[in-house]
């Protein structure tokens, strides 16, 4: 019997030092396999709402609301000014996802997946239309995307913003 004990014993103490490693190794793993697919989801739900105002843009060519902007002005109706400012307002609106989703990403994504996304907003913010709607509503936006944001909102001279390239994407 008090072999029996012996090997129980001597059993449980080897489980015990095995079991602990391998279950501190597959909660490691579990935990680095949902970052990922979170930082996929981050990816993929900023991609759909992209997609989303291409399409609204292209429902609206008159606008001045597409990625490049008109050559010279349009001269707009009340409605298609209302209808411009709306397509701006949603995009700033991707812009604040984006900043909030990258905010709580890994050092490597934030790096790579934001640096083009506030390239874009300094593109954005050489166009007046979009200067004047982040003016006129900004302060609703979350504090810190404000405050990130509202760097580039200043008037810019006659050339447009010049990126410089950072490793390190979203300040705090």
């Amino acid at each position: 019997m008090e072999l029996l004990a012996s090997y129980l014993e001597i059993t449980t103490f080897i489980i015990t030092i095995l079991g602990v490693p391998t279950a501190i190794y597959l909660y490691v793993k579990e935990q680095y396999r949902q970052r990922i697919e979170r930082e996929y989801g981050t990816f993929d739900a900023l991609d759909a709402k992209y997609i989303e105002i291409q399409q609204l843009c292209l429902q609206y060519p008159e606008l001045d609301a597409f990625d490049s902007p008109y050559d010279t002005p349009r001269h707009l109706t009340e409605e298609q000014k209302k209808q411009e400012e709306a397509i701006l307002m949603i995009r700033i609106s991707i812009f604040e996802r984006a900043f909030l989703m990258y905010q709580r990403s890994t050092a490597s994504s934030k790096s790579s997946q934001w640096y083009g996304w506030n390239i874009e907003i300094k593109e954005w913010f050489n166009r007046e239309n979009f200067r004047q709607v982040w003016r006129n509503h900004g302060h609703y936006f979350d504090q810190s995307f404000f405050l990130h944001f509202d760097q580039y909102a200043h008037p810019v001279q006659s050339e447009p913003v010049q990126v410089e390239v950072k490793t390190s994407a979203i300040a705090n």
